[in-house]
């Protein structure tokens, strides 16, 4: 197996988007500070008036659970791209990613894809891996934040690179020996009780912890404390129950304070995005058709309705950067009727991609012409131009044109919204059904090719034979 940890540190704070030089307080006290109070000697579990007292420009905001618990989720379900063994913690994650490291190329790939989804949402996160969770958990929250090393050496890190991606059981071994104890107790929530005998006993790792009797550590701890060890350092087993994400997508981000800045917007609305990209991803899905809800603050206790921005795709997407752009552009043309101080996504329609023969790549193209395009990746680009251009100018600005049963001129036709469908018919190929009349029926699909002489061919696959080649019709003079 292999674990990934994720441990935020500042989340009470994070989780409401202000600034980490501010604090959090939840009745009784401190419960998390920014570098500036802590430097200014403001602590943890300190009076709300002492911690101004020591730091008089300190601003606290009480801590907001049910926000905290919105936010974990947006991030969970963008790390559900990587493994739906998902489980959750109040100020963190664990993940068991043993079985995608072939899909992302092996742990280090894997590893720095992980860490680039986590950079996006711009918390404080320490990250640790380790073959069992609860030694990736402590190696994140004890030892903190380290950079990437080479996964396939099995060699203990120095202190610049930390041991936080080895695969090796004695490598991790190695690493959680040297943790110290009193931070892991914290981890743990021991009892003081615990604190002082491991104190009494001159113990300051875990590796001198470990070394001591056992039989006499139960008898003084209890079999909770050992249990917790032993699973650290895989000797026991460590079921985790997993967490099972929501059949629909409907997510939340609230805003630090209310804006009518269409950048602060679109950065807010990138965390929604790699959720939704997580969640795709984990239900093998691709969007169709969202709705962004800009929520707005009440006026004279009356609520506005929200300003909302439906969005139909032509091409199905996943990417949260894509669709990142084209909200971006929409959001930079439409002004706000007034600030917004939350955004809501909505999935409304999703499908399952397509596998059919005609979105295989043609091989006609690399022998008639080499870097020549797929059809299915040119159907996809124009799908996304034409995504990009009416989010620009506005779906009445773009349009195609529609046959219609009139021999009029003026009224042979008529437009219609170039969404799903209709984007694709403009590389459609040419179907030919016919010889059901004669014993000799055919059922080919046409495209026209280009060669290496850059002359123009017709070339066909059958649909209905076992044959399933290419084959060339003729040239075009």
């Amino acid at each position: 197996m292999w674990w990934i940890a994720l441990y935020l540190p500042q989340w009470p704070l994070e989780a409401l988007g202000v600034p980490t030089l501010d604090a959090v307080e939840d009745g009784g006290g401190i419960v998390c500070l920014g570098p500036a109070a802590a430097q200014a000697g403001v602590c943890l579990g300190m009076s709300v008036p002492a911690a101004q007292a020591r730091l008089p420009q300190l601003k606290v905001w009480p801590r907001r659970p049910e926000q905290e618990a919105r936010a974990l989720r947006a991030l969970a379900l963008a790390a559900l791209r990587f493994s739906p063994h998902l489980h959750l913690r109040a100020d963190g994650l664990l993940i068991e990613v043993q079985s995608s490291l072939r899909l992302f190329g092996g742990p280090l790939r894997l590893w720095q894809q992980f860490q680039g989804v986590m950079n996006t949402f711009d918390v404080s996160a320490h990250l640790a891996a380790a073959p069992f969770p609860e030694a990736a958990w402590l190696l994140a929250r004890v030892r903190g934040p380290w950079r990437l090393q080479a996964l396939a050496q099995h060699r203990p890190a120095g202190p610049e690179l930390g041991v936080a991606q080895s695969r090796h059981p004695q490598a991790v071994c190695r690493a959680l020996d040297a943790l110290p104890v009193p931070p892991v107790l914290q981890a743990w929530d021991a009892p003081p009780a615990t604190h002082h005998l491991l104190q009494g006993l001159g113990v300051a790792t875990l590796g001198q912890w470990r070394a001591l009797p056992r039989a006499g550590l139960q008898r003084r701890l209890g079999q909770e404390g050992l249990s917790r060890l032993d699973r650290a350092y895989g000797h026991a087993p460590d079921p985790r129950p997993f967490w099972a994400p929501p059949t629909a997508f409907d997510e939340r981000v609230d805003l630090p304070e209310r804006t009518t800045d269409a950048g602060l917007i679109v950065l807010a609305l990138q965390h929604l995005l790699q959720a939704l990209e997580g969640w795709l991803v984990a239900q093998g899905r691709l969007a169709q058709a969202l709705t962004l809800h800009l929520l707005h603050e009440a006026r004279r206790h009356e609520s506005l309705p929200d300003t909302l921005h439906p969005l139909r795709l032509a091409a199905p997407e996943r990417r949260a950067g894509l669709l990142q752009r084209l909200w971006a552009e929409r959001l930079h043309r439409q002004p706000l009727s007034a600030p917004v101080v939350a955004l809501r996504l909505v999935l409304q329609a999703s499908e399952t991609p397509q596998t059919q023969e005609w979105q295989q790549p043609l091989k006609v193209a690399t022998t008639l012409q080499p870097g020549s395009q797929d059809p299915a990746d040119i159907r996809q680009a124009l799908a996304r131009l034409l995504d990009r251009l009416q989010a620009r100018l506005g779906p009445q600005a773009v349009q195609g044109l529609q046959c219609e049963d009139d021999h009029r001129p003026e009224r042979a036709s008529c437009t219609v919204p170039l969404t799903g469908e209709a984007a694709q018919g403009f590389i459609r190929p040419e179907r030919i059904e016919a010889g059901w009349f004669d014993g000799q029926p055919v059922c080919r699909d046409y495209h026209v090719a280009e060669g290496l002489d850059h002359r123009l061919c017709w070339v066909f696959r059958e649909r209905r034979s076992p044959n399933q080649g290419w084959f060339l019709h003729g040239w075009f003079n």
